[in-house]
Formats: structure tokens, sequence, C-alpha cells
């Protein structure tokens, strides 16, 4: 038998039966504070998630979804009148400034080199030029394994300090009949502006520098036709010409094996 009494509010209240569900007040707000807490959890991972892709386009990771949702300006194609304006470093100067570095800052500095170069050198980067005679001692065609795919890539060594190599990337470049091995190449100001990319510590207390010249209408050795990148593979592996036996020297690929360990 169920007996119900109305009350001063207006309530029921109910008496004798055991089965009766009570709203429990509260319960909805519940789900709709953990509902909301979960969308600004996700919002807040997104955004942080847009910042580091969008900040850091040297990431293989962000590299690719960026040029996947085209998000990437394409790799501009500079001449002498159009380059950015730059630092410019002597062989002496380079070794002085990256050696002293230890790995995690060369690591950062090598980070930088890369997002200006990926980034056509908006404000605030800058490219960091390469001057200087070097003399050639090994070079090769690129592959699709390469961080360049197409082109050529020449091996150099500084004519004033033995210390630092240099490697010449050669975007684009269908041939390299002006380059010879032995023959001196002149990095300049006025029609290479050779970038560095990459700065690689070597055993021996030696430095390595990965350049490409800005200015891809040639290098001034005899008219090497280059083109802008289309696109890099960053999954690969620095240096670009690891894997060459300079002339005289030691295997690239068993120098980088060294510094790697």
């Amino acid at each position: 038998m169920r007996i119900q009494f109305l009350n001063e509010g207006s309530e029921f209240r109910s008496y004798g039966g055991s089965g009766i569900a009570k709203n429990k007040p509260g319960s909805g707000l519940f789900w709709w504070t953990l509902l909301i807490t979960l969308m600004v959890g996700m919002a807040i991972i997104s955004w942080f998630f847009c910042i580091f892709v969008f900040s850091r386009p040297e990431n293989p990771f962000s590299y690719r979804v960026l040029t996947k949702v085209n998000k990437l300006e394409p790799l501009r194609k500079y001449s002498p009148l159009t380059v950015p304006q730059g630092k410019f470093h002597s062989a002496r100067d380079l070794l002085g400034e990256y050696f002293p570095l230890d790995e995690d800052h060369l690591s950062v500095a090598n980070d930088v080199l890369k997002r200006g170069y990926i980034k056509n050198y908006k404000s605030p980067l800058a490219p960091q030029y390469v001057k200087g005679s070097f003399v050639i001692t090994a070079m090769r065609s690129l592959t699709a394994d390469d961080v360049f795919t197409s082109g050529w890539v020449a091996h150099a060594r500084a004519e004033d300090i033995e210390d630092v190599e240099i490697e010449i990337v050669l975007p684009g470049a269908a041939s390299c009949d002006p380059l010879k091995i032995g023959d001196t190449i002149t990095l300049d100001q006025k029609i290479t502006f050779a970038s560095a990319v990459h700065v690689q510590k070597l055993p021996e207390d030696r430095l390595r520098v990965t350049v490409v010249p800005l200015a891809y209408q040639g290098l001034g050795i005899g008219g090497t036709q280059m083109n802008a990148p289309e696109k890099l593979n960053l999954d690969a592996r620095w240096p670009v010409a690891r894997d060459l036996t300079p002339a005289g020297g030691i295997p690239a690929a068993k120098v980088a094996a060294k510094t790697d360990g």
C-alpha cells in the first residue's frame, strides 16, 4: 500500500514503497563539468600541437605535416640581388663559433640553421654565409635517400685551415662538369652566397659545414645551374656527403660513425 502526503513545498512524500528512484541533484552538472573539462583539455593539447608543428618546421614530423597540408612556403630561388642579408664567416670564424659548443647547444644551432633555410629566412632568421677558398676532394650525385634528393654534392677543405671542411650542395644540378677534384672554388659575397644549413663536429678537432648556395643561378665556376628544392627529405641523415671518401682522407661514413657514437 502506498500513501502520499503533500508537504509545504508542494512536494510529495512517499511512504511504504521501496523501489522508488530519487533524483540526485547535481548529477547532470557533474557530467557536464566532465565533458567541458575534456573539451578544454583537447583544445589546449591541439593548441600546443599546432604551436610545435608551425614553430619547428625543421623537425621531420612537423615538416611532413606542413607539406602535406600545404602550409609551407616553397623554397625561394634567389639571385645575387635578392638574397637575404646575413653574416659572412670565414673557415676560421666557423671553427671559433661552432667547435666550442657542446652537443646540446650545437643541436639547437643546427635547428636554427635549418629553420631559417626552410622558412626562406623570414625575420628574425638570417642566413649564416660561408666565405673563402676551398679545394674539392670528392663529389657525387644526390639520390632520393639524401636530404636534397636531386643534384650534386661536393666535399671540400678550406685552403687556409685544414680543420674545416664543407660540403657544397648543388640542388637540381643536372651535372657537375665545371667541378673537378683538386679544383679550388671560392665562396664569395657577390655570386655564391653559400648559406650554412648544418654543422658537424668531427674527430681530431675538425668541423664539417653543409652549405647551399642561395643564388641558384650558379657558383661562378662554369655556370652550374641549380634550382631550389621542391621538397626536402628531412628523415635522411646529416652530413649529406657522409659516404664520400675524400681524396687522401678518411671515408666520410667512418668519420660520421665515430661522431654518432
